[in-house]
């Protein structure tokens, strides 16, 4: 098993710091939160929540660390085509998207794009889901 090498794992901690103050600038109750490291032989995560009901979730992703990262995000249902909604990371700042959900479960996941194992450098990401609202009616009530 290799050395950890402390300066890396402080910066890691230090990254991680930051990604919660990115993530967690998004208000509203937590559906799903996940974060992970973007490189050494462990990197980037996939996680899944159960939605409770159909509405608009908000879609908080961000990276410390590296140059980029991707999010993909989105639900499966029978009988629809898959399609992910993949989102580019610059690692500046937090991506924010707003989608409509069903009930059921909604994925993330989290990847650097480079191809095989990367040194470690404490590169950190994560994606937060929040919200809930219920999907605005279109029609009059009677």
């Amino acid at each position: 098993m290799p050395s950890i090498d402390p300066l890396v794992l402080e910066r890691e901690v230090h990254n991680y710091r930051e990604l919660d103050r990115l993530l967690k600038a998004t208000p509203g109750p937590v559906l799903l939160f996940e974060e992970g490291p973007l490189d050494g032989p462990v990197r980037g995560f996939g996680t899944t929540a159960e939605v409770p009901a159909p509405g608009q979730y908000t879609f908080t992703a961000a990276c410390v660390g590296a140059s980029s990262a991707q999010v993909a995000i989105g639900q499966e249902h029978p009988g629809a085509p898959f399609q992910p909604v993949e989102l580019t990371l610059d690692c500046i700042e937090a991506t924010t998207q707003v989608m409509e959900l069903q009930q059921g479960y909604v994925f993330a996941h989290l990847v650097v794009p480079a191809p095989g194992d990367t040194p470690w450098t404490g590169a950190v990401g994560g994606v937060r889901v929040t919200g809930g609202a219920p999907t605005p009616s279109t029609g009059k009530s009677p």
